[in-house]
């Protein structure tokens, strides 16, 4: 069988550590194509990957129009992707898609349905199910080590604040454009939780602050400490930039799992160091297969996702992590934020005609505040001066 050909369309940072060794080290997936909008961006992409200057497009549609070109994945920031996603699907070609899916719930199932529709294989960068670690603790979970699955504890307070590629606008995170701050930018912790309870999320209930840069008048978060409900239990997830506590707990009626990382960071910035359970109070070590490195375990399980993606186009069915877990991610976040600003338990799905489905952030300015919101406050999400 011939190998998949894929066009990149984005050549940012996200590229260099996780799409760079995958594209790479897959003998039957080649790298065929690459757009982005910066001269630059495209130099290091031809250097990265020995493409010919004829292969390099400022244009994406002009990558679009190869019929060679089986898949795309694109890493673009999430509000540029809708019209290239449904220009890829129009024409044919199968999406790999960074996260978020998108910045609004109805773009997000406007992209879906267009999928299903020209029946193109659809699915999400959600490189962290694919971590070691997290396979392990979701066999423990299964395996009943702990008996049934009650709480999860999501430590994610030593977020590393990396600029974007500098090339294109190196602060887009810490804009309204980005679709959120430091809990979109790590919805990563979300899309687990999901993925640990087997179950999609049914209310939300958060607090969103930005105590650690108040002094820019920022204009998204960087806290979010967040509570979410599914059928059988609860998860906590407590997020923000900085050098905060990292790790995962895992509470079951039996027992317990906890993983910490190297130098006390947080998950997908160092190398897990250890992980262990306890039963009837005995502990159990359970030894961890890591690379030398965190970016070396990050190039994994890109390549994971890869192989995952080709698989599921040649056998046609979902990928392991579908858009539709990305549609779900995104609701699961704005409703944090919506919770945030009302100071009430958001029940999941978002109504399809709600300000913040249709409209993402933006639409945040059209809901009633709590008076003692302290994301109001802050003057987050276009909410300053209310």
């Amino acid at each position: 069988m011939s190998p998949l050909k894929v066009g990149l369309i984005g050549c940012g940072n996200v590229v260099s550590y996780g799409h760079r060794p995958a594209l790479t080290s897959l003998p039957d997936v080649e790298l065929a194509a690459l757009a982005d909008v910066t001269e630059a961006r495209r130099k290091i992409g031809q250097e990265w990957f020995g493409l010919a200057e004829a292969n390099l497009y400022a244009d994406y549609r002009d990558l679009l129009a190869r019929t060679d070109i089986e898949a795309v994945c694109v890493t673009v920031p999430q509000q540029y992707r809708r019209e290239i996603v449904l220009a890829a699907i129009e024409a044919g070609k199968h999406v790999l898609s960074e996260k978020p899916l998108s910045d609004t719930p109805a773009v997000a199932a406007e992209l879906i349905a267009a999928a299903e529709a020209h029946g193109v294989i659809y699915g999400m960068v959600h490189n962290y199910v694919y971590f070691p670690e997290y396979h392990q603790i979701k066999g423990l979970i299964e395996g009943g080590v702990i008996g049934d699955l009650r709480l999860l504890t999501m430590q994610y307070m030593g977020v590393i604040d990396y600029p974007g590629a500098k090339d294109f606008k190196p602060d887009w995170r810490h804009t309204m454009a980005g679709g959120g701050g430091v809990l979109t930018d790590m919805i990563h912790a979300v899309y687990l939780t999901e993925w640990l309870f087997g179950a999609p999320a049914q209310q939300v209930m958060a607090f969103v602050d930005a105590p650690e840069y108040a002094h820019r008048q920022p204009v998204v978060e960087d806290l979010a400490l967040v509570q979410i409900a599914f059928p059988t239990g609860y998860a906590t997830i407590h997020m923000g930039w900085g050098e905060g506590v990292g790790g995962v707990d895992v509470t079951g009626s039996d027992g317990h799992i906890r993983l910490r990382y190297n130098q006390y960071q947080t998950s997908g910035f160092n190398q897990p160091i250890e992980l262990y359970s306890v039963r009837d109070w005995v502990r159990t070590d359970h030894p961890l297969a890591n690379l030398p490195t965190h970016l070396d375990n990050t190039g994994r399980s890109f390549s994971r996702i890869w192989a995952d993606f080709r698989d599921a186009i040649r056998e046609q069915r979902p990928t392991i992590m579908p858009a539709r877990a990305g549609q779900r991610a995104l609701e699961i976040t704005l409703a944090a934020y919506l919770s945030g600003v009302t100071g009430q338990v958001i029940t999941l799905p978002l109504p399809a005609d709600h300000p913040v489905y249709q409209r993402g952030i933006h639409g945040l300015s059209d809901v009633t505040a709590w008076p003692h919101s302290r994301t109001q406050a802050a003057g987050l999400f276009g909410l300053r001066g209310r």
